[in-house]
Parts: C-alpha cells; structure tokens; sequence
C-alpha cells in the first residue's frame, strides 16, 4: 500500500486506547510527533549539567557538574507535558489542564510517560542498549 501525505500524518492524530495498571483502566492517548519528542527531550537535557572533555596524547580527561535536584526537576516537567500533549486529544472529551495531570499519583506518571513513548516509537529498547559502546 502506497501511503499519502494524510495517512501517515494521521498517525499523530490517531490515539489509542492504553491501560494504565496504575490507575486501574483505560485512557485514549496519541503519539507525539517527532517536534514533540524533541522538545521534551530537550527539556529533559537541561536538567543534566555541564559534560567537558579534553583528549590529549591519546587520553581522554574529562569532568562533570552535575544538579541532581535540576535533574529531577527537567525530568518531570517533560514527563508532565509529554503527558499533557498525549491526553488531550479528540477522544479525551475533558480537556486536562498541565496542573491537573501534576496531581496524579507517581506510578501512574511514570507508567503514562512510558506508555506514550512507546506508542511515539521513542522508547529505549534492549537492542539498543546492547549496541551501546562499552569503552
């Protein structure tokens, strides 16, 4: 089948009814798109410090600072609005507010956000930690 330009960007448009163990039913959620992937993995980077390496005679000296409080911080925010673009969709009749999804248990953010990514196609997979460089 010969896709058009509709059909593949109706793929974003497209939620999906997801479980959620977490909050013990169902929830329609959309993948994000490629620009929304990218904003919140940008917003997530700004949480991981300052990296500087120097290579020299064939060595490698490098250092690190690093703000696990940012960290944390970055890190929730992008799980929030990743959350907050999926949840509202055509099938999600309530509109969800950043702040209303800021109240929602732990677990259930945490199992939302991985849900999403994974229906995004940007999830962390065992091949590719496996084909990760070890030195």
């Amino acid at each position: 089948m010969v896709l058009t330009k509709s059909d593949i960007l109706q793929g974003i448009k497209t939620p999906k009814k997801i479980m959620i163990e977490n909050l013990n039913g169902e929830i329609w959620l959309r993948p994000l798109s490629s620009a929304e992937i990218d904003e919140i993995m940008n917003i997530e980077a700004q949480g991981y410090g300052t990296f500087n390496a120097k290579a020299m005679q064939g060595k490698t000296n490098a250092d690190a600072k690093m703000n696990l409080a940012k960290m944390q911080e970055k890190q929730a925010e992008a799980k929030y609005i990743a959350i907050h673009k999926s949840i509202n969709n055509a099938n999600n009749s309530d509109g969800w507010e950043l702040n209303e999804i800021k109240e929602l248990p732990a677990d259930a953010i945490n199992e939302m956000y991985d849900k999403i990514m994974d229906l995004s196609g940007a999830s962390v997979t065992t091949k590719d930690v496996e084909s990760f460089p070890e030195d």
